[in-house]
C-alpha cells in the first residue's frame, strides 16, 4: 500500500496472523500453529541463524531440518516456561492525541473483532466492545491519551499513569501508537525520550513518520540510547522529494514478526503445497509479498530514501528559515489565526515545517470565519498557490485545535449525517515550506495569506459553493470547458479526429500569468463587481442551509460581503436575508474557538530555527562544529548512555582469556603506548573496555587510545562515536578519508576488492596517527572465529596453512599489532556488548551486501561442524597456535603474498608452514638473546626452505606412483 496507511494496515494484519503474541505474553501462553518459533534469523547474505541454539544454516531448509535434531527440541524445552498463564491476554492500544486517521482507526476496528467477553476495559474512557462470546483469548481496548495544552502534545503525565496501571495487570500489555509529528501543526515529539519511557514500563512503542519524514531524518536506533530504539514506524515516502509512485514503509523489529501465515497469503511465499496440505516460508520480509511485488514502487522508494540522506542539511535550516518569515509577516494581522500555539512557549521546542490556520470575516471580535475551502479557491485562483482545506485526516486532534468539545463534535457528526450538507464540516487552512521553494515563493505565499485576510471578504460575492460538496467556485467559472481530457493525450493518429476537434474548439485560450501577482489580485478586486463584465452585487445568492443546525454554521456567506459591498460598509457584516429553510436564528459569532493567538506567533519558527530534537536531526549524526551561524550549546543536546556503557563490568572469564593471550604472546610490555582500531562494532568496543579494565588492574604500565577510520559513506555513521569517547575520557582520533570514492580511482581491475582496498587504506591511516602521536602498539578486534575462519580460507583456497598473527611487527619495525581477543569466541563478545548496552554502530558498507564471500561460507561450515563438536574452536586454536605466534613480518620475504587472492590478506598474515610444522618455540622474555628481529627473520627463511623441500618431495612421490 502508499503511505502508513498502507503500513499499518499490513503491521495490523502480521499481529492478527500471530494472535497478538507480543514479548510481554511469551511467557505467558505458548504460540499456536499459526506462530512461528521466532529463533530463525537472516543475515544480510541471505544465509540464516538459529538463535536458540546459535547455528548458522544456508538455507531455510537447513533450518527446518534443524528444528527437527534432538539438541534443538532439548534446549526448546528447557526455556519453555513451566507456568505459563493460560488466561485472557488483554491488549490496551494508547493512541497519541495528534494521531492521523491512518495510525488510528485500523486499531479501532480491532475492538469490533477481539472483544472483551471476560474482563471490563482497564479505562473507562476505551473504545472496547463487550460480548458475552469471544473467538479469541485476546480482548483489545483502544485509549487516547490526553493532551497537554502547555505544550500542544500528548500529556506524558498520562501516559505514564496508564502505563504503570498495565504493567500491574496480570496479563495485560501495552502498546502505544504515537505521531512523531503533527501533520496539523507541524510540532515534534521527543522520540528518543519518549520510547525510552515506553521501553521502562515494557511497553512497545510504535511511530507513525509519515509528516515529518520529509523534513527531518529520523533515526530509529540510537546507538547512544539502546532504550530510545523504536519497535515499530510507518513511513510514507510518496510524501519526500520524488517519491509519488513509491509504496509505503513498514520497519519493524524482527522479533514482533512471529506469524507463520502471511497477511496476504499467494504465490511466491510458500515453501511447499501439496494437495492436502501447504507451508510458508519463514523469511519475514519476503513471506510478505505474496504475488507480484510492486517492484518499481519499491525500488523507487529506495532511491527516494537514498536521495534524502544525501541532501545537505542547509536545505532544511531553509525551510525553519522559511516558516519563520511566514509567521513573521502574519503576527501582524490580527485575522490569520494560527492552529497548534502552545500556551506555555517553549524556547526550544522543534517543529517542522507546517502551518495550518483560519482566517477571520472580520464582522465582530470572535466572529465569523473565511470557510476554508474558500481560501484555498482564493489562494488557488489569484496567486496559483495550491494549499489543502479540511481536517487534513487528523480530525479529533483538529477538533481540539478549534476548540471543539465532545459534545460540539458530535453535533456536528449528526449535521453531516442527517442534513448531508457537507459545508458545515468543521476544518483549516493548511500551507507547508519546502526547501525547493525560492525566497520569491516564499514572499509571494506570505503576501498571498495576508492579502487573503485583509481583502478575502471582499471577493465573496464572486464566488457561490456547493451545499452537497463544501467546493467553492466562481461564479463565472467553467470547470466542463477548463478541464483536460485524458484523450487530449492522444496518438498522432487521431490529431485530426472529430473528437479532437470538439476538445479543441471547447477549451478556452491560455492566459498568460501576471508578473506581479499581487497587483492583478488587487486588480481583480476592483474590477470583479465594476468594468466589462461585472458581477452584479445584487444577484447575489447562496444555497439555503438546513435551519435545525444554524448554531453549527461558523463561516461568513456571499450574501453577507454583498450587503456590506452594497452599502459600503468599511468593515463586514451580516446579511439580513433568509438563509436557512425555515426562520431560525443565525449566530453572529464562530462556533469555533482557537486558542490565542495573539502570543508570539514566532514561537515555532524560532524554535525550530534554533532547536533540533535529540534523535529527530537533520540529515548528519549529532552536530558539526565550526559551520557559520551554528550555536552548539542550543543545537545539540548531549546524548545520554547507560551507566553500564560507561563503566560495563567485565565478566572474569573474558578478563582472564585477553589477559592470558597478553601474556601468551607478550603483546603488552612496560610503557607501551595502545592505539585501539576502533570500528563502533561489538568487537572493538569489547576490546576497548577489556583494555581499559586491565589498565587498571594491571601492574604493567600502559596508556589506551583509539582511532576511528570514517570512509565518508552514507552508510556508516561513526560520528556518534566522538562523544562516546569523550564520556568514557579516552583520547580518541577521528580519521576520515572517502576510501568508496578514492576505490573508483584507484582500483587495481585486475584485483577488484574493495574490501582488501579499504582494508589497506584504513591500516594506513591508523599507521600514521601512531606515527604522528607516538603510539607503539595498535590493538585489533579480531577474536577466535576470525582466526579459525581465515585458517580455513588458506587452507581450502590456496594450499597453505596461515592465519593472523596474535603479535608482529610492521616492516618498518617501529610499531607493533596485536590482537588481544584471540581467545575469545564472537558470540562472547556479542553477549557482552549486548548486556552492557554498548551504543554499537551499524556497519551499513555498501561494498558489503555483495554475494556471501567466502569467509561467510565459511563461518557457516564452522557453526554446523561446532553443532556436532563443540570442542571444534579450542581445538582449532590449538593447532593454530604455531602460526598465529610468528612475531615479524617482511614483504619482501612472503613469496606467498603474490600468489594469494586472500580478503585479509592486508592483516600480515602467518606464512605457510608444512603439516608437519614443528611445536612452536617457548616464548622468549623481551630483551634476551634469543629473540629480536634477525632471529625471527632467520626462522622464516628455514621455514619457507623446509616448506619448498617437502613440498617437492611430495610431488616427487606422488609422481613415481
Amino acid at each position: 500500500g502508499h503511505g502508513t496507511t498502507g503500513a499499518v494496515q499490513k503491521f495490523v494484519s502480521i499481529m492478527c496472523r500471530s494472535n497478538w503474541l507480543l514479548p510481554a505474553f511469551e511467557d505467558r501462553a505458548s504460540p499456536g500453529t499459526d506462530v512461528s518459533d521466532g529463533f530463525l534469523r537472516e543475515d544480510r547474505w541471505g544465509s540464516y541463524e538459529c538463535s536458540l541454539c546459535t547455528v548458522r544454516l544456508k538455507t531455510e531448509a537447513q533450518y527446518r531440518s534443524h528444528q527437527g535434531s534432538e539438541m534443538h527440541q532439548e534446549k526448546l524445552r528447557k526455556q519453555r516456561p513451566k507456568d505459563a498463564f493460560e488466561g485472557t491476554r488483554r491488549l490496551c492500544i494508547l493512541c497519541d492525541p495528534l494521531a492521523h486517521h491512518s495510525s488510528l482507526l485500523p486499531f479501532r476496528e480491532l475492538t469490533r473483532r477481539y472483544v472483551h467477553a471476560t474482563t471490563e476495559p482497564i479505562f473507562s474512557d476505551s473504545i472496547a466492545t463487550r460480548s458475552g462470546r469471544s473467538e479469541s483469548n485476546v480482548e483489545i481496548e483502544v485509549c487516547t491519551l490526553q493532551l497537554d495544552a502547555s505544550t500542544g502534545l500528548l500529556d506524558e503525565k498520562d501516559l505514564v499513569q496508564r502505563l504503570q496501571k498495565i504493567q500491574s495487570l496480570k496479563g495485560a500489555a501495552a502498546l502505544c501508537v504515537l505521531c512523531a509529528g503533527s501533520n496539523v501543526t507541524g510540532l515534534l515529539a521527543d522520540v528518543s525520550r519518549l520510547t525510552s519511557l515506553i521501553h521502562q514500563y515494557g511497553a512497545l512503542a510504535c511511530w507513525d513518520f509519515a509528516a515529518t519524514a520529509g523534513h527531518l531524518r529520523p533515526n530509529l536506533n540510537p546507538p547512544t540510547q539502546p532504550d530510545a530504539a523504536v519497535d515499530v514506524a510507518f513511513f510514507s515516502p510518496h510524501k519526500l522529494l520524488g517519491g509519488p509512485g513509491s509504496v509505503g514503509l513498514l520497519v519493524a523489529k524482527k522479533r514482533l514478526l512471529r506469524n507463520a501465515v502471511p497477511a496476504v497469503p499467494g504465490g511466491g511465499v510458500v515453501f511447499f503445497v501439496d494437495p492436502q496440505g501447504h507451508s510458508y516460508i519463514q523469511n519475514s520480509e519476503d513471506r510478505e509479498e505474496a504475488g507480484t511485488p510492486d517492484i518499481v514502487g519499491c525500488i523507487r522508494t529506495g532511491l527516494v530514501y537514498h536521495l534524502h540522506t544525501l541532501l545537505p542539511e542547509k536545505v532544511f535550516e531553509a525551510e525553519v528559515q522559511g516558516l519563520h518569515n511566514l509567521l513573521e509577516r502574519w503576527k501582524c494581522n490580527p485575522r490569520i489565526e494560527v492552529l497548534g500555539q502552545p500556551e506555555t512557549p517553549r524556547p526550544r521546542s522543534p517543529r517542522a515545517a507546517i502551518v495550518s490556520f483560519m482566517i477571520r470575516y472580520g464582522n465582530a471580535p470572535g466572529g465569523l470565519y473565511l470557510h476554508y475551502n474558500y481560501v484555498v479557491a482564493l489562494l488557488n485562483d489569484l496567486f496559483g498557490i495550491q494549499a489543502r482545506g479540511g481536517c487534513a485526516c487528523a480530525g479529533p486532534y483538529g477538533q481540539r485545535l478549534l476548540g471543539l468539545d465532545a459534545a460540539t463534535a458530535k453535533a456536528f457528526d449528526e449535521a453531516l449525517m442527517h442534513s448531508a450538507q457537507e459545508v458545515l464540516r468543521p476544518g483549516f487552512v493548511r500551507v507547508g515550506v519546502h526547501f525547493t521553494m525560492s525566497t520569491a515563493e516564499l514572499e509571494l505565499l506570505g503576501s498571498a495569506v495576508d492579502w487573503v485576510a485583509r481583502n478575502g471578504w471582499r471577493l465573496l460575492p464572486a464566488y457561490s459553493f456547493c451545499v452537497e460538496t463544501g467546493e467553492w467556485h466562481h461564479r463565472l467559472s467553467t470547470p466542463q470547458q477548463d478541464r483536460e481530457w485524458l484523450s487530449a493525450s492522444a496518438p498522432p493518429v487521431l490529431h485530426s479526429s472529430p473528437l479532437r476537434e470538439l476538445e479543441t474548439s471547447l477549451k478556452t485560450k491560455e492566459q498568460k500569468v501576471p508578473e506581479d501577482l499581487l497587483a492583478a489580485a488587487d486588480t481583480a478586486l476592483i474590477t470583479s463587481f465594476k468594468g466589462e463584465n461585472p458581477i452584479p452585487l445584487s444577484s447575489t445568492r447562496c444555497p439555503l442551509l438546513d435551519a435545525d443546525y444554524a448554531h453549527l454554521v461558523w463561516f461568513a456567506l456571499p450574501t453577507d460581503a454583498a450587503d456590506a459591498l452594497r452599502a459600503q460598509e468599511p468593515t463586514p457584516c451580516l446579511a439580513t436575508e433568509a438563509i436557512f429553510t425555515k426562520a431560525a436564528e443565525r449566530p453572529s459569532e464562530s462556533i469555533f474557538s482557537i486558542s490565542d493567538t495573539g502570543k508570539s506567533l514566532t514561537i515555532a519558527a524560532e524554535t525550530a530555527a534554533t532547536a533540533t530534537d535529540a534523535e529527530i536531526v537533520p540529515f548528519e549524526f549529532g552536530c558539526e562544529e565550526g559551520e557559520d551561524n551554528f550555536d552548539a550549546e542550543a543545537k545539540c543536546e548531549k546524548p545520554t548512555y547507560a551507566a553500564t556503557a560507561l563503566a560495563p563490568k567485565v565478566p572474569k572469564s573474558l578478563r582472564s582469556q585477553v589477559a592470558g593471550a597478553i601474556k601468551e604472546y607478550d603483546m603488552i610490555r612496560e610503557g607501551d603506548r595502545l592505539l585501539v582500531g576502533l570500528s563502533g562494532g561489538k568487537d572493538s568496543l569489547t576490546l576497548l573496555h577489556v583494555l581499559l579494565e586491565l589498565q587498571r588492574r594491571s601492574p604493567v604500565k600502559f596508556t589506551v587510545a583509539a582511532a576511528t577510520v570514517n570512509p565518508e559513506t552514507p552508510e556508516f555513521a561513526p560520528e556518534p562515536l566522538i562523544d562516546y569517547l569523550k564520556a568514557l575520557g579516552v583520547t580518541y582520533h577521528f580519521l576520515s578519508k572517502p576510501l568508496i570514492e578514492m576505490a573508483k580511482c584507484h582500483l587495481d581491475p585486475k584485483k577488484p576488492s574493495i574490501c582488501s582496498f579499504c582494508a589497506r587504506m584504513k591500516r594506513g591511516m591508523l599507521y600514521t596517527c601512531m606515527r604522528e602521536n607516538a603510539y607503539n602498539v595498535l590493538c585489533l578486534g579480531q577474536h577466535l572465529d576470525d582466526f579459525a575462519e581465515s585458517f580455513l580460507m588458506s587452507a581450502f583456497r590456496n594450499g597453505s596453512l596461515r592465519t593472523m598473527k596474535a603479535n608482529y611487527a610492521v616492516a618498518a619495525k617501529d610499531l607493533r599489532v596485536c590482537r588481544p581477543l584471540v581467545n575469545v569466541r564472537e558470540k562472547t563478545l556479542a553477549n557482552f556488548a549486548k548486556e552492557n548496552r554498548l551504543p554499537v554502530i551499524a556497519d551499513n558498507c555498501p561494498a558489503c551486501f555483495a554475494a556471501p564471500k567466502e569467509r561467510h561460507r565459511i563461518k557457516i561450515m564452522l557453526s554446523q561442524q561446532e553443532f556436532e563438536h563443540p570442542d571444534l574452536f579450542w581445538s582449532l586454536s590449538s593447532c593454530m597456535k604455531p602460526l598465529m605466534s610468528i612475531a615479524q613480518t617482511e614483504k619482501t620475504m612472503d613469496w606467498w603474498r603474490q600468489l594469494m587472492a586472500d580478503e585479509d590478506d592486508e592483516d600480515g598474515a602467518a606464512p605457510a608452514l608444512t603439516q608437519v610444522a614443528r611445536p612452536p618455540s617457548p616464548i622468549v622474555p623481551p630483551g634476551s638473546p634469543a629473540s629480536g628481529p634477525g632471529n625471527d627473520h632467520t626462522r622464516l627463511v628455514l621455514v619457507a626452505v623446509s616448506s619448498a623441500i617437502v613440498g617437492g618431495i611430495v610431488v616427487a612421490l606422488a609422481r613415481c606412483r
